[in-house]
C-alpha cells in the first residue's frame, strides 16, 4: 500500500504527539508540537493541491504560521520568563504515558476502520486514525501533566486532532470560518499565557496539583 504524502505527514504528527508524552522538558514538547503543526499544515496544503481547493492551501499556510511558529514561540517565551523548563511531576510516569499513547495510536487504526467511509476527495482512514490518536494524546497530556503550560499544549494537541479528523473526513470548513477558529485559538493561547503569569504571581508556582489543594 502506497501512502499519500498527506497521510505520511498526519501519521508522523500523531507519532510526535506520542513522543511528547515521553518528555518532561517543556522546550522539547514545544518543539515537537511545532513540528506536529508544521506536518499538519503540510498535509492540509497537499490535500488542497490534490483537490484543487485553494482555500485549503491558504488555511495550511496560516496554520504553519500561527500554530507552528507564533504559538510555540509565545509559550516558549512564557516558560523562559517563569523559569519553568521542566514539568517536575506528572500524575502518570512519562514512559508509561508514552507507551499508553502508543497503544492508543495502534487502537486508533481499528477505531478508524469502524467509521463509515466518506466520499470526499482527500478522505483517508489513516488520516482519521491520526486524528483520533492526536485527540487521545492531547487528552492524556492534559490529564497527566501538572504544569499549566503543559495543559495548554495538551489542549492544542486535542485541537489538532479534531482538525485532522475534520480535514480527512469532511470537505472542510469555509475559509472564513477556519480563520475565525484559528484567531479564537490564538486569543485563547494568549489569554492562557496571561492567566499563567497571574497564577505565578499570586501563588509563586504554576503546578495545578498544588492549586487543587487550595480551599476557600
Amino acid at each position: 500500500m502506497t501512502l499519500a504524502p498527506y497521510e505520511i505527514c498526519l501519521l508522523s504528527a500523531a507519532l510526535l504527539a506520542c513522543l511528547a508524552l515521553g518528555s518532561l522538558h517543556l522546550r522539547v514538547n514545544l518543539w515537537l508540537f511545532s513540528f506536529q503543526a508544521l506536518l499538519i499544515a503540510a498535509a492540509t496544503i497537499n490535500i488542497g493541491s490534490i483537490t484543487g481547493d485553494q482555500e485549503l492551501c491558504v488555511i495550511g499556510a496560516v496554520i504553519g504560521l500561527l500554530k507552528a511558529l507564533v504559538v510555540p514561540a509565545f509559550l516558549a517565551w512564557i516558560s523562559e520568563k517563569l523559569m519553568a523548563q521542566r514539568d517536575m511531576g506528572t500524575f502518570l510516569p512519562a514512559p508509561l504515558s508514552m507507551h499508553l499513547c502508543i497503544v492508543l495510536f495502534v487502537l486508533s487504526f481499528a477505531l478508524a476502520k469502524g467509521i463509515p467511509s466518506s466520499e470526499v476527495a482527500g478522505h483517508s482512514w489513516l488520516g482519521v486514525s491520526a486524528g483520533i490518536s492526536l485527540l487521545l494524546s492531547g487528552l492524556i497530556l492534559m490529564l497527566t501533566r501538572r504544569l499549566a503550560i503543559s495543559q495548554v499544549v495538551g489542549f492544542l494537541v486535542i485541537e489538532n486532532g479534531i482538525y485532522t479528523f475534520a480535514l480527512t473526513q469532511t470537505k472542510g470548513m469555509p475559509l472564513m470560518v477556519e480563520m475565525g477558529i484559528l484567531l479564537d485559538l490564538l486569543v485563547a493561547v494568549m489569554v492562557s499565557g496571561l492567566l499563567i503569569f497571574k497564577i505565578q504571581k499570586s501563588f509563586e508556582h504554576i503546578d495545578i496539583a498544588q492549586l487543587s489543594d487550595l480551599r476557600d
